[in-house]
């Protein structure tokens, strides 16, 4: 018998934006079905989830119910199907979901739950806190990355016990770092694996596998710190000659680990997944600077017959104050293991925050802008300057900004088909070639404003 305390149930057409917010995070957890969701439905707030979809290898019309267990993990709990059509296929989704509502902790208690993590338990003193992490769970401009990461994190692992410690102290910019890759790889289809104790992730595909293991450019010790730039020759010097030393340190790093030679990675293409964080706004030349140091090429403009041309000029070492080694990480002994280097100047918190404001997360009283540059919609290549406030009608995939440098020596490619939504950078008789998706993201910055009044 229903409690008739319970609210009656109030269906909501929501978008798929919304709808993935809860549950992309299971959607690596069991096998990979091909399948095309086509509506999306809400009893708020995420009480109960619905979504009608198509199976793709027999063309039937089915629809799946989807609640959080007794452990937080939104999971299906009500596969109804097949369906002669849409209209009987909402209805009864509809109906499943009301009961679901009615008789909420039966309907929705899998039976097997275990203890989720929770990323904002007291893990450290306060004084120890990182201010980011202090600014994520404590400002109203970041509730809406909060509530989307409170989601998440009920699914993610803590292979090696210091997650949350971590995430909260020492090494919060790292963390955010993985969640992106592991919400970037779910949203992309994969069933990701978290091994243990590393590399971080194992993507599982229908196109094939393939290893993630992530790092960073940290920050250096205070007294080495570089200013950012300002004139023109400052700024070439910090991105042809000081930035490619930051990408060195942690790449070099993981090369020596020889991941490929655990068991079971000997034939997987394997992929780091590097990110700047070693000073604020530094993103802004990051990608460029990545680029010569792994190929050990720099790209210069040359004017010639009144037309501006770029042309690649062979760097074979990097310079920076008494710091002197090689350029071209991809030549370096042993890397033709590493498959791919990954990195995104927008896998960032400011990304959690727009997602989390695009589903429906954010509070009213915080409005955000989002500016930078992107590849035109039209295919001509060309970049184009945006500005453009983030709204529940805003469309951005975790994949956005997302750039994958392919090694032209890998002994197991990593195949593009795997990351269609990214941009690739490739060799192709002996020319290196990039093919970057219309309207992909180059770089951006978030601008927050709270209302006067608000906390």
């Amino acid at each position: 018998m229903a409690d008739e305390s319970i609210e009656p149930a109030r269906i909501h057409a929501i978008s798929e934006q919304r709808f993935n917010a809860h549950v992309v995070w299971a959607r690596g957890a069991g096998p990979v079905v091909p399948i095309k969701e086509v509506e999306w439905l809400e009893i708020k707030p995420g009480r109960v989830l619905g979504t009608l979809f198509v199976d793709l290898t027999d063309q039937e019309l089915h629809s799946a119910v989807i609640a959080p267990d007794l452990a937080g993990r939104y999971r299906a709990v009500d596969i109804l199907g097949p369906h002669s059509n849409v209209r009987e296929a909402a209805h009864k989704t509809a109906e499943s979901m009301a009961r679901v509502h009615n008789d909420y902790d039966a309907e929705r208690a899998q039976g097997d739950e275990k203890a989720s993590e929770n990323f904002f338990a007291a893990a450290a003193n306060e004084s120890k806190l990182h201010t980011r992490y202090t600014y994520l769970r404590d400002q109203t401009s970041a509730v809406a990355a909060r509530r989307l990461i409170e989601i998440a994190m009920r699914w993610y692992e803590n292979q090696d016990g210091t997650f949350v410690e971590q995430f909260q102290t020492t090494a919060f910019d790292a963390r955010i770092w993985e969640l992106y890759l592991w919400a970037m790889l779910r949203e992309s289809g994969f069933r990701v694996d978290q091994p243990k104790p590393a590399p971080d992730f194992l993507a599982r595909g229908l196109l094939g596998d393939f290893y993630v293991e992530a790092t960073t450019a940290n920050p250096p010790p205070a007294d080495k710190v570089v200013p950012l730039p300002r004139s023109e020759e400052a700024i070439f010097d910090y991105v042809h000659n000081y930035l490619p030393t930051r990408f060195s340190g942690p790449l070099d790093a993981k090369l020596r680990k020889r991941y490929w030679e655990r068991a079971g990675a000997e034939a997987i293409p394997f992929v780091i997944a590097v990110q700047d964080f070693h000073q604020d706004l530094s993103m802004t030349w990051s990608q460029s600077a990545l680029y010569e140091y792994l190929y050990g090429v720099r790209i210069d403009e040359v004017e010639s017959n009144g037309k501006v041309q770029k042309v690649e000029v062979p760097v074979a070492d990097l310079k920076w104050g008494d710091k002197k080694l090689p350029s071209g990480f991809f030549k370096l002994p042993d890397s033709e293991h590493i498959s791919a280097v990954a990195f995104n100047a927008a896998g960032t918190l400011s990304k959690f925050n727009r997602m989390g404001i695009a589903a429906g997360f954010g509070d009213s009283s915080v409005t955000a802008q989002h500016e930078g540059t992107r590849f035109s919609k039209d295919n001509t290549g060309e970049t184009q300057r945006f500005s453009q406030p983030v709204t529940e009608e805003s469309e951005e995939d975790w994949i956005d900004g997302l750039t994958v440098f392919h090694n032209p020596n890998a002994l197991h490619p990593l195949p593009f088909e795997g990351l269609p939504g990214a941009a690739h950078v490739f060799e192709e008789n002996g020319i290196r070639t990039q093919f970057a998706p219309a309207g992909h993201l180059v770089s951006s910055t978030t601008k927050l404003i709270v209302r006067v009044g608000s906390a």
